[in-house]
Parts: structure tokens; C-alpha cells; sequence
């Protein structure tokens, strides 16, 4: 994960100013799990896993501001950031941690995650999930909204070569569109089939898919089957 603390550390301060350059489908993918996030009215706490510069958080925050936030990120780089970010809020508090094997730190109604876990590989990404089920309360949702493997050689090929042609065209500056494609070399994507039943082997036992565009998918799974909520 070194490597990783690095290329995010080094680009930390651009990360934000960059995302709707290379996420082409922004808004959608970092608001489609909100109403999930809305029903889920008995939530207190919220870990945000890989946070980097907390802009995840930023949008669950926008949505309920009285969530008790705990920002992890292997960057202190990346977390001084979104440090910078939340400054004027009480509710916010920020861990240097490697998530591919340190402990997560309490137990949580709401863990979230952004473009952070597609950098481990297969067998960590599951036993994250495991401890992510643990660190999870009763009743506690689970969102990962991340980058995926295509269900076959050719499907993933299109969708790479699909985004390389949007964001080669989306304006970007050229230096910082070479280093995002230099930053690919370090992903490890996986099949969304292959995470959501690694979710439910780790426990969870009502998983799926809240939305896909090429290969970024938002997905996840609540702790208890009959947790009830009011989707908004």
C-alpha cells in the first residue's frame, strides 16, 4: 500500500478539483446510495473508509449533519485535506490507518467507502468486508461505492477503453490525465458478482447493487435482514 500513500499523498490537493473530470457519471455516483442513507434514521455514527479528502462524507453530511464522522485514510496527506475541509464542524474526527489490515476502529450505524477498496486484492477486499460486518451495529448499512472488474475480458475492455476516451476528451489538464492513468496501473478491480457475495459470506444478508455506469458500481448490504427503512 505504499506506493498508493504516495501517488494519492502527491496528488492530494488536486484529488477533488479532478473527480468530475474523471468520474464522468459524478452527481449519480456519489448520490445514488442517498436515500438508503436517509432511511436509515436511527444512524449516529458514521466510518468513512479510504476517505482521503472526505468528499464522500461531504455529501452524507449535506444530507444529515448531526452523524458523528470518523474520517480513515492510509494518507495523512489526504486526510490533512479533508481536515481542512470540515474545520468548522465539531462532528469530525480523522485516523491514519491501512484499512487492507489494521483494525477499524468502534462500531458504526453507517461505513462508507469511495474508489478506496478496488486497490486491494480478492482475499482482502474480502476480509475487509468481514470486518466491516463486525464493526457494523445491529441494523447497520454498509455502502462501497467503487470501481469493477466487467463480467468477462471483452465487457471490461469496452468500459476501460470507454472511460480512458472520456476523460482523454473531458478537458483535464494533459499532465494530470497522464497521472491518472498511471494511478490505473495500481487498481485491482473484481467482478461486482464476485464483492456482493463476498458480502454476503461476511455476513450481510440483504446485498445488491444501487447502481452501475461501465465500471463504477455503488453497492452494499445491511447487517440485519429485517432492518426496516423509510426510503426517502
Amino acid at each position: 500500500m505504499n506506493n498508493i500513500k504516495e501517488l494519492f499523498g502527491n496528488v492530494s490537493i488536486k484529488y477533488d478539483s479532478q473527480r468530475q473530470y474523471l468520474i464522468p457519471c459524478f452527481n449519480e455516483f456519489y448520490t445514488a446510495c442517498l436515500p438508503l442513507v436517509k432511511g436509515l434514521t436511527h444512524a449516529k455514527t458514521v466510518l468513512d473508509i479510504g476517505a482521503g479528502t472526505g468528499l464522500f462524507s461531504q455529501f452524507i453530511l449535506d444530507i444529515n449533519p448531526h452523524l458523528q464522522f470518523t474520517l480513515a485514510d492510509l494518507s495523512d496527506q489526504m486526510l490533512d485535506v479533508a481536515r481542512e475541509r470540515f474545520k468548522d464542524e465539531a462532528n469530525f474526527e480523522f485516523i491514519e490507518l491501512d484499512f487492507a489490515k489494521d483494525p477499524l476502529p468502534g462500531k458504526f450505524d453507517l461505513i462508507i467507502s469511495a474508489l478506496a477498496i478496488h486497490h486491494l486484492d480478492d482475499q482482502a477486499k474480502a476480509a475487509l468486508y468481514k470486518r466491516i460486518y463486525k464493526a457494523l451495529n445491529d441494523g447497520g448499512l454498509f455502502i462501497n461505492a467503487d470501481q469493477v472488474a466487467g463480467r468477462s475480458l471483452q465487457f471490461d475492455s469496452l468500459y476501460k477503453f470507454l472511460w480512458r476516451e472520456k476523460v482523454s476528451h473531458s478537458g483535464l489538464h494533459h499532465d494530470d490525465i497522464v497521472s491518472a492513468f498511471e494511478r490505473t496501473k495500481l487498481d485491482k478491480f473484481a467482478t461486482l458478482e464476485d464483492q456482493l457475495n463476498w458480502l454476503k459470506e461476511a455476513g450481510f444478508a440483504d446485498v445488491d447493487c444501487i447502481y452501475k455506469n461501465l465500471n463504477f458500481a455503488v453497492f452494499g448490504g445491511y447487517k440485519d435482514e429485517d432492518v426496516e427503512t423509510a426510503v426517502i
